[in-house]
Formats: structure tokens, C-alpha cells, sequence
């Protein structure tokens, strides 16, 4: 079913993408002649089946919208477990759902990925062919595809999203085009621009996509560094000392709850003013009280046995020597 639904989305990319046959002349420029044998007539018509493209004729195009290596001629390091996943997945079934490429207009014989990345890296990785569908498309016939076929899908973080919008906007789309691609309202737009204003990448990319965190819990740390409880280096000292087990959600939780907490003792400083007199002994004033606390445990707690013992004869004297003051204060007025 959920197949079914992709194909469904994906068909109806390609039908809102696809070149008008007034306009087929225009863009035929992207058929080469040394496109690889199989696809110059399906090109130029932009029409035509699925077809097994070599990986490495795949170029990267336009605005990421995942969190994932970048699509390059060579990926080195480690694959992420979402894409290790899909290898298993591709290994055992085969590829299911095709990706879409539009020829290269600056590299003969070459594709550029319009929507399907991270199933050309699993096939890379598998040093197989890629199922494709192969359209002549403009850019922002592209954006618009790859935007519709992002919706198709549940797959897509909120994060991704945010991502996504501000990667169409810093390539000199307009908002228009972006709202159009990612099937938002104007407010919607605002929200994620401003997600992306104010927590900085290198951040976002530590933490990872959280599929399974939505706009609440990046927007309160977006709030964070808006009020400057978070920057980027406490951000990467938490996320430091997080166990390597933690999965992208729980990094951003545990990011949170940290940052969370340290916001709380600044209140507690701001709001009580606590001093620390002596070691072991804390004094909180508050506009209402002042509460003196004294450790009772380890080293402190013979200091904390005679407090107890005296700590209404020193109230006392000390009661007595603010009333002398006061009156000395008052006889010299």
C-alpha cells in the first residue's frame, strides 16, 4: 500500500513537472547526443519507462532535502543507518520505487538527480544500476517535482523540512516556489525560516533528521539560541557527553533537557540571588524571604551540628546589634 502510494505521488510529480509539448523544444538542449543508448528518444519526447542508469553518470542537483551524504562521484566514510537500511532493503527486493534524473546540460552523457538520492547510494554501494525515469526539465519544473514527491512521502523529517526550505531559498528561488514545492502556507514558511535562521547547521547536523520530533521541540531550541541559553559550543559539549547510543531523537531531547536545566540555575540566580558565604552553605534571597541552607553531610556536617546548637543565640546577638545601629543611626540624625 504504502508502494502503491509512493508511485502515486511520484507519477504525480512527474505529470505537474513535466514539460508541455509547446515547450519541448526549449529544453531539448538537455538530450545529448551521447546520452548512454536507451534514452535520447524517451528524452526528447519526455516520456518513456523505467531505465537502469549507471550510478556514477549521476550528478548531485539543487536543494538538499535530507540530512545525508552529499551525492558526489565518490562517497567516502561510513553510510548513515537510514541508507545501510535501504541497501538491505534494495539487496533483498530489489529497487521498488524509481528515481527521477533530467540529463546534464553541462556534462555529455550525464544525469543530474532530481529526486531519489539516497536510493542511487544504496545501488552505489550495491555497484548496481539505478531504476530511473529520465524527463527534460527546467529548474523550476525540478524544485517542483522534487517537492511533490517529498510530499508523497511520511518519510521526511520536520527538520529535513526546514532544511529544504532554506536550501531552495540561498539557490535564488523565491518564497513563491519554495511554498509551491514544499505545499505550505506563508506562515508555514516563516516558521521554518525562522528554525533555520537561528539554529546554526553544523548544530542540526549533529543532532541529525529526528524523524520523530515535529515543530514543538525545535522550535523551543530554536528559542534557546534566539535567548542565548544555547550557542554552539555548549550545544556540541552536551552533545558530546550524550551516550553514543542515543538515536537523532533522543540526541535532540537530550540537547533540551541539558540546556533546560542550565536555564533553570540561571533563574534560580537570577530571581534568588544564591550566595555561597562558605563552603556548604547556600543564601537565597528572593524578594519575599531569604533562606540560609547548610550541608549536613560529609565535611560540613560538624559545622551544620553546632549551627544548630547556637543558630538562635546568633539570631539573637546579631538582632540586638542591627537594633544599636539603628538607634546610634537615629541619635546622630
Amino acid at each position: 500500500m504504502a508502494i502503491k502510494k509512493n508511485k502515486d505521488g511520484i507519477m504525480a510529480a512527474i505529470s505537474a513537472a513535466t514539460t508541455s509539448a509547446s515547450k519541448i523544444s526549449e529544453v531539448n538542449k538537455r538530450a545529448q547526443r551521447t546520452l548512454p543508448k536507451g534514452t535520447i528518444g524517451s528524452v526528447r519526447a519526455g516520456l518513456g519507462g523505467i531505465q537502469e542508469i549507471d550510478t556514477n553518470l549521476i550528478l548531485p542537483w539543487g536543494p538538499d532535502d535530507r540530512i545525508d551524504p552529499e551525492l558526489t562521484v565518490v562517497n567516502s566514510g561510513e553510510m548513515p543507518s537510514s541508507i545501510a537500511e535501504l541497501v538491505a532493503s534494495i539487496e533483498q527486493t530489489e529497487q521498488q520505487v524509481p528515481v527521477l534524473l533530467r540529463p546534464a546540460i553541462d556534462r555529455d552523457g550525464h544525469f543530474e538527480v532530481v529526486y531519489g538520492r539516497r536510493r542511487i547510494l544504496a545501488c552505489r554501494k550495491l555497484d548496481i544500476p539505478v531504476k530511473a525515469l529520465i524527463r527534460t526539465l527546467d529548474d523550476n519544473q525540478a524544485l517542483m517535482a522534487k517537492g511533490l514527491e517529498n510530499a508523497s512521502r511520511k518519510d521526511l523529517s520536520y527538520y529535513e523540512r526546514v532544511r529544504f526550505a532554506a536550501a531552495i531559498l540561498e539557490q535564488g528561488y523565491d518564497r513563491s516556489s519554495a511554498m509551491q514545492a514544499l505545499s505550505i502556507s506563508k506562515n508555514t514558511l516563516s516558521q521554518l525560516e525562522r528554525i533555520s535562521r537561528l539554529i546554526p547547521d553544523v548544530v542540526g547536523d549533529a543532532i541529525g533528521a529526528a524523524p520523530l520530533s515535529g515543530r514543538p521541540r525545535w522550535t523551543m531550541l530554536a528559542e534557546y539560541f534566539e535567548k542565548q541559553i544555547a550557542a554552539e559550543s555548549n550545544s556540541f559539549q552536551i552533545l558530546d557527553a550524550a551516550p553514543d547510543s542515543l538515536s537523532s531523537d533522543e540526541k535532540l531531547i537530550f540537547l533540551l533537557d541539558k540546556l533546560k536545566a542550565s536555564r533553570k540555575i540561571e533563574t534560580d540566580i537570577e530571581s534568588k540571588k544564591i550566595r555561597t558565604p562558605v563552603d556548604g552553605v547556600k543564601i537565597k534571597i528572593s524578594k519575599s524571604s531569604i533562606a540560609v541552607s547548610v550541608n549536613r553531610s560529609g565535611e560540613h556536617s560538624d559545622f551544620a551540628e553546632w549551627l544548630d546548637n547556637n543558630l538562635d543565640e546568633l539570631f539573637k546577638e546579631q538582632f540586638i546589634r542591627f537594633q544599636s545601629g539603628m538607634n546610634n543611626s537615629g541619635s546622630s540624625s
